[in-house]
């Protein structure tokens, strides 16, 4: 059974390999679930976003690398939390970026499984 910082570990690497059916598992399928990313209406609130989020993610992303600078996972009976810093390299659209994501996030323990309820991103100062 995945403890809470396997399953934050687990999510990034599964960004990378862009399985959208592996990530949208591993979101807490309810009505109080919150995805902020880094554009300006980049938000999913609810489950009903989630499929469609990110399938479009994956589809979007070419070439990703993602490295770590610092990862905190926190877990306390059936709620954890995360903190994490890393450098994102990947193309956008087509177009290739880089630069410093700074996310936190909430997963909630559901039938011995680790799910995320909260995901925030936000791009912090460019790395060149």
């Amino acid at each position: 059974m995945p403890n809470a910082h396997d399953t934050v570990k687990a999510y990034f690497d599964t960004l990378v390999a862009r399985d959208a059916e592996a990530l949208i598992a591993m979101m807490l399928p309810a009505a109080h679930y919150v995805k902020i990313g880094t554009d300006a209406d980049e938000i999913v609130e609810g489950e009903a976003g989630i499929t469609a989020y990110y399938r479009n993610h994956v589809a979007s992303t070419e070439d990703f690398s993602i490295t770590f600078i610092s990862l905190d996972v926190q877990e306390r009976a059936n709620v954890a939390w995360f903190y994490t810093r890393q450098v994102w390299k990947l193309k956008w659209e087509g177009i290739a970026e880089e630069f410093m994501m700074r996310m936190t996030g909430v997963l909630e323990k559901i039938d011995e499984s680790w799910k995320f309820a909260q995901i925030h991103a936000s791009i912090g100062v460019p790395t060149s």
